[in-house]
């Protein structure tokens, strides 16, 4: 066919040429791997991208070669030489001596390599790390090569996977840094820069360092060769041109005053300036020159920014003074720049002064040079700044200077404040804080004031903002920071008051001692009242102290309620005034409720003394009475404990603590003691005993006979205040004697053993504690106390076995004298004792009476002796009311009320379970439990019921309408009579859980009960379906659900009372009376009635209690005579609760002498117990129409109730104890025989009390 043409070859070959071959030097696209500046992370991305350029990323990145019988293998080894050719030129001598020997292919050594840098990682790392950490600059040869050696160090860290921060590179960049770089290495430490940007600062530095060395070398050269005038008035030989400035570095003249560049022209024409620089002494320069002005032609200034140097550092000063010319090269600078040597501001722009430009009186001034330049004005002006506007006072105008010059002195003068320069700009701070006000960079040779520069976070930074940045430490550790670490900002400390702190970090300052002084007793009375965890036998569960500020004397007054503070306390203001004729000055206690109202208030302005208060929940600025109770209190316990007495007697503790202080010794009064400094004598120590040890008092006045004992074993319980006797305590009967002749067993604890049995009572004995709230041992006040009555027990023949109750199982409180117990044997009669009235008693025969030595004849002399009270001590097995539901859930009793309680929520299907919703109201609930007494006070049931706290619902979101009408009193009586003058049946019914029938129109969430959450779905809440009691809509769901029902089975209500349904239907008729979940329902006939109960049970859960009985709080028996209805039970409950059960019986409710008004008497402290009292009575009449009009009386002061008012209640209360059973009765009408006629007009009679 021929041959190709020889073109035709060459595209062919040119076709078939790998890439690879067409690398001539690799040396240019990879650098050669050393491990030092060229690191091997470095290497390895260049080489990657070397061999992916050129195809042939297959020969290091272990792709299979093809097999030897492939036609591509020997093109495949040509080019994997050529990569391994590669690899050994870009790599370092001793590396290649590593992995050259046996290495065959591209890929082993790429592997090898890989080896040597991979493999060792962590102890190239530690020496790499150890060799970066310790690196100066006194061990390079220049700066250069100190940071270049810190960049190959960091980046051979990379390398091996231990990467150094710019921030790390920095901070050790200045750790290696000789003491004479200190300065800008602080202040890269405040800047925080880039890596450029500190190694260009230490360039800068390092230059600045060589510059000033240079020109050092070069002054001293020139002063050692060249000769010197002293006689030449500061000229040196040689040279006479204007711009001479022998003294270049320190070109500052000073004159008589401070800074004296430009100083004014005095009164003979000339300035007198020193020069003040290192060469001052020998040169003497009387012109050094600041600032030229020379006209001379313009000149090219020396190269390289240095000034022309001689062989022995001469300077040549023409070239000089052309260099210095060149500022006519520059354009107009209106720049204000800082200088140190002026003592004006001088500027030679008429723009720049903004006020009071006028006519200088100062022609002309001196400059640097010698040559005066003329002044053609002066003005104010001033410089705005973000943080302050500086004023720039008495500007001199003068067209002959270039710059504008500002004044440092009178600058810190006219703004008071500083000016800090670095080598970088300066700062200007207050004078008087130190706090930076603005920071001004500079760029070149001069110091312009400029726009203040925004500062990186290091320079800018305030105490205040590092306080912010180290999340508000102390001040303490904020100055440790800024002393000892890298940390710069101002010495002041933070400025201002951190909000952040003062609610997160928030301490109560510290209390300092009082400074109160005083002159004489009763200045200043403190005052506090301590509340008892056990109330004390008589009653009492607080009591007063009152210390009075000069003597230290101390009056305590147990009190039964904290209503009483202010009634206790006037009557120790009487006491005071009338005992010691002094008033009280101050009176200093808490804000509580007992201090801080009406009446004191009024008490203190009246009396004339002020009120010292301590501030809410502070309790240490009542400090004084704080102590005083805490001393007391440890005395208290003490004696207790010693005495082995029950808590129960704190009272009588209390009162001998108190007498112990008074006569004890205190530092404060230079150890004299309290009683001394209020009465001015030695109280007397000899009448001292063992609080609660065994006392033998004596008897032998008040014993019956002759053969009674003398005495008797008591306990003592401290000093009367009234008498110079001792207090002398019965076990066996609770009281408490009162005599002079005792004697005292010291080492005995009789409270330890059981009381021994008695047969003997004493005439004039008094009760163990006394019954009004102020103690006795205020020395004007003498208790009221009633007489108490001989009493006698007769031994028992049966003695018990002794018990030693211990602290630890003290008797229980009681407000009364607890009774002698009961003996375990039959008692037997004692011939002493006076028979008792009945059938069965046989008087029995006693010793004749002893003669009378006085015609008046006693009980005793009589031999008539009154029995001993007793009282049927006895448990009971009803289970007490729980307080939780957890206490319920262990007592069967109350856990069955609750099962019961809870299916019958789920019967009725009251609520379903669902997720909690969001953004919705979720209302709890709890159980209340109570006990279900019948008419006769015999336990019924245990009733739990489940409630809702209806105070969380919110009118319109969850209910509704509210109003649910309640049935009146007068219905009841009305129908009531209407039932007993026809004979009619009345029936008592009871609603089972009555709430729950009403359906609920509001959508309503509930908590889950306590103790029966769901164990599957705990997080679940209740959508209520139905009612529950608690709801505000409750009573009124209830009501509509019941009215509709009863309505559809032929009812009708009252047009005079909705609680009233009426049933008519030919003869048959039939009332209903709903009060909630309680029903009365009488009907003409048996099967009426039976048939309406049968209806309402196929609808509503309830249950017949047959004839009316108890409905109210209303007992009702029914008799041959009629209806009788009493509120017995509920008046002994009135009672109680007025603590008025054992009250003397009056005749009449009302005093028809006294008359009430409602200005007359002190208001009541407290007017709660007087309003339920009240209310309650209002509730009586509905059967005791006797006390009506009293009741109306106390009812018309309930909202102001005073001690007049509460006197007459307790009239009432007194009539009511004597005519408990009281009550009406409905009798029928004498013509209440059967009526056909149901509409005939019967009028019953009602029979009172």
């Amino acid at each position: 066919m021929g041959d190709q043409p020889e073109s035709s070859k060459v595209n062919d070959t040119s076709k078939s040429l790998h890439p690879a071959y067409t690398v001539t030097n690799i040396n240019t696209k990879v650098r050669t791997l050393d491990g030092t500046k060229v690191t091997y992370s470095s290497w390895l991305r260049l080489f990657e991208i070397q061999v992916t350029a050129f195809k042939v990323q297959d020969h290091v990145d272990g792709t299979k070669p093809p097999d030897a019988s492939d036609e591509r293998h020997a093109e495949w080894t040509t080019i994997d030489s050529l990569v391994l050719q590669w690899i050994c030129s870009t790599i370092s001598d001793e590396l290649l001596a590593r992995i050259l020997p046996k290495t065959t292919t591209a890929r082993e050594a790429w592997l090898k390599i890989q080896a040597i840098f991979i493999n060792n990682k962590n102890a190239r790392a530690a020496a790499l790390q150890h060799e970066f950490s310790n690196l100066q600059l006194n061990s390079c040869s220049s700066m250069d090569t100190y940071c270049q050696k810190l960049q190959d160090l960091a980046n051979q860290l990379e390398d091996v996977d231990h990467p150094v921060t710019e921030s790390d590179l920095v901070l050790q960049l200045v750790r290696g840094l000789p003491k004479e770089y200190d300065v800008v290495g602080a202040l890269i430490n405040q800047q925080s820069p880039t890596w450029e940007t500190a190694r260009d600062m230490l360039h800068l530095e390092n230059q600045r360092q060589t510059q000033t060395s240079r020109a050092a070398s070069t002054v001293l050269a020139a002063q050692t060769e060249r000769p010197q005038d002293n006689n030449n008035n500061g000229r040196t030989t040689g040279y006479r041109g204007r711009n001479y400035d022998p003294n270049y570095q320190a070109n500052r003249g000073r004159g008589q005053h401070p800074r004296g560049r430009g100083r004014y022209q005095d009164q003979h024409g000339r300035g007198r300036n020193q020069s003040s620089g290192p060469s001052a002494g020998a040169q003497g320069s009387q012109f050094p020159a600041a600032h030229l002005s020379a006209q001379g032609p313009l000149t090219p200034s020396p190269q390289g920014g240095q000034f022309p140097v001689g062989p022995l550092g001469y300077i040549d000063y023409n070239e000089l003074a052309k260099a210095m010319q060149q500022v006519h090269l520059a354009s107009h600078d209106s720049n204000w720049y800082m200088d140190t040597g002026a003592s004006s501001h001088l500027t030679n722009d008429p723009g720049k002064i903004s006020s009071s430009l006028s006519s200088s009186s100062i022609n002309s001034i001196f400059v640097g040079n010698g040559n005066s330049i003329p002044i053609k004005g002066s003005g104010h002006t001033n410089h705005p700044t973000p943080n302050r506007t500086y004023n720039l006072n008495h500007i001199l105008l003068t067209p002959d200077i270039i710059k504008n010059l500002l004044s440092v002195r009178k600058f810190t003068i006219d703004n008071w404040t500083t000016v800090e320069f670095d080598p970088f700009g300066f700062t200007v701070k207050d004078l008087k804080t130190g706090a930076p006000l603005s920071r001004h960079n500079s760029t070149g040779d001069l110091y312009p004031f400029t726009a203040p520069a925004v500062q990186s976070a290091f320079v800018t930074s305030s105490s205040d903002q590092w306080h912010n940045r180290l999340g508000h430490p102390g001040e303490a550790s904020l100055n440790l920071l800024r002393n000892r670490f890298s940390i710069t900002c101002n010495k002041t400390s933070v400025s201002s008051l951190c909000h952040s702190c003062q609610v997160a970090k928030h301490k109560r300052l510290p209390f300092y001692d009082s400074t109160s002084v005083t002159f004489q007793p009763f200045d200043i009375i403190h005052c506090d009242l301590w509340t008892s965890p056990v109330p004390s036998a008589s009653g009492f569960k607080y009591y007063m102290v009152l210390i009075d500020n000069f003597t230290h004397f101390v009056w305590v007054y147990p009190l039964k309620y904290k209503s009483d503070t202010f009634h206790t306390f006037a009557k120790f203001h009487r006491y005071i005034k009338t005992q010691f004729n002094f008033n009280i000055k101050a009176f200093q206690c808490d804000m509580g409720g007992e201090f801080d109202n009406h009446n004191f208030k009024t008490f203190a302005s009246q009396k004339g003394f002020v009120f010292r208060f301590s501030c809410p929940q502070t309790s240490q600025q009542n400090g004084r009475a704080e102590r005083m109770i805490r001393r007391l209190n440890d005395i208290i316990r003490t004696l207790l404990a010693h005495a082995h007495l029950p808590p129960k007697f704190w009272v009588e503790a209390l009162h001998t603590a108190a007498y112990l202080h008074n006569i004890l010794p205190t530092k404060r009064l230079n150890f004299a003691t309290p009683h001394f400094a209020l009465y001015h004598t030695h109280p007397s120590y000899d009448h001292l005993r063992v609080f609660g040890c065994a006392c033998y008092p004596n008897t032998s006045a008040t014993n019956p006979h002759k053969l009674s004992p003398r005495s008797l074993r008591c306990i003592f319980l401290g000093y009367p205040p009234n008498h110079r006797g001792y207090r002398c305590y019965d076990q066996s009967t609770g009281r408490v004697l009162i005599s002079r002749h005792v004697v005292f067993d010291e080492t005995v604890f009789p409270y330890t053993d059981p009381p021994p049995p008695h047969a003997y009572t004493f005439l004039d004995d008094q009760p163990f504690f006394p019954p009004s709230p102020i103690p006795s041992f205020v020395p004007n006040h003498q208790p009221t106390q009633r007489p108490t009555q001989p009493t006698e027990t007769p031994p028992s023949p049966t003695t018990t076995s002794p018990t030693n109750p211990t602290l630890h199982s003290p008797p229980t409180p009681s407000p009364t004298p607890s009774p002698s117990p009961p003996s375990t044997g039959n008692p037997s009669p004692s011939p002493h004792t006076s028979p008792t009235p009945g059938p069965q008693s046989t008087p029995t025969s006693g010793p004749p009476p002893a003669a009378a030595p006085h015609p008046m004849t006693t009980r005793s002399k009589a031999g008539i002796f009154k029995p001993t009270s007793r009282f049927n001590l006895h448990t009971t097995n009803i289970s007490p009311i729980p307080p939780n539901p957890t206490k319920a859930r262990s007592d069967p009793n109350w856990l069955n009320a609750m099962n019961d309680e809870f299916s019958a929520l789920q019967v009725n299907d009251t609520w379903e379970l669902v997720p909690r919703p969001e953004n919705q109201p979720i209302i709890r609930c709890m159980w209340l439990f109570r006990h279900k007494f019948k008419a006769d006070g015999s336990l019924e049931r245990y009733k739990a019921r489940l409630v809702v706290n209806g105070k969380s619902q919110t009118v319109g979101i969850d209910c509704d309408d509210t109003f649910s009408p309640v049935v009146k009193p007068t219905t009841i009586r009305t129908v009531l009579s209407i039932a007993v003058s026809r004979s009619w049946h009345i029936h008592q019914l009871d609603v089972k859980n009555a709430f729950l029938h009403g359906d609920l129109q509001e959508t309503v969430f509930m908590h889950q009960p306590p103790g029966f959450v769901d164990p599957q779905r705990p997080s679940h809440v209740c959508r209520l379906r139905k009612s529950l009691y608690g709801l505000k809509q409750a009573p009124r769901a209830w009501y509509m659900r019941f009215y509709h029902y009863i309505a559809s089975h032929g009812f009708c209500r009252s047009a005079s009372d909705n609680s009233l349904f009426i049933y008519n239907h030919g003869n048959d008729r039939a009332y209903l009376l709903l009060y909630v979940d309680d029903i009365v329902l009488t009907a003409s006939n048996p099967k009426l009635l039976s048939d309406i109960i049968t209806t309402l049970s196929h609808e509503f859960a309830m249950t017949d209690l047959g004839e009316l009985h108890h409905f109210l709080g209303i007992q009702a028996t029914r008799n041959t005579q009629g209806l009788f209805l009493s509120q017995a039970a509920y008046t002994r409950d009135i009672l109680h609760r007025a603590n008025m059960t054992n009250c003397k019986p009056c005749a009449t409710p009302v005093d028809t002498d006294s008359k009430l008004s409602a200005t007359v008497g002190s208001l009541l402290p407290d007017g709660t117990l007087y309003r339920a009292l009240a209310g309650a009575l209002q509730y009586l009449t509905f059967t005791r129409p006797d006390i009506q009009y009293a009741v109306q009386q106390v009812c018309l002061f309930m909202h102001a109730p005073r001690e007049p008012h509460f006197v007459f209640m307790k009239r009432i209360l007194r009539y009511l104890s004597g005519t408990l059973d009281y009550g009406i009765t409905l009798v029928p009408s004498v013509t209440s025989a059967p009526n056909p006629n149901p509409n005939a007009r019967l009028e019953p009679e009602v029979v009172t009390l």
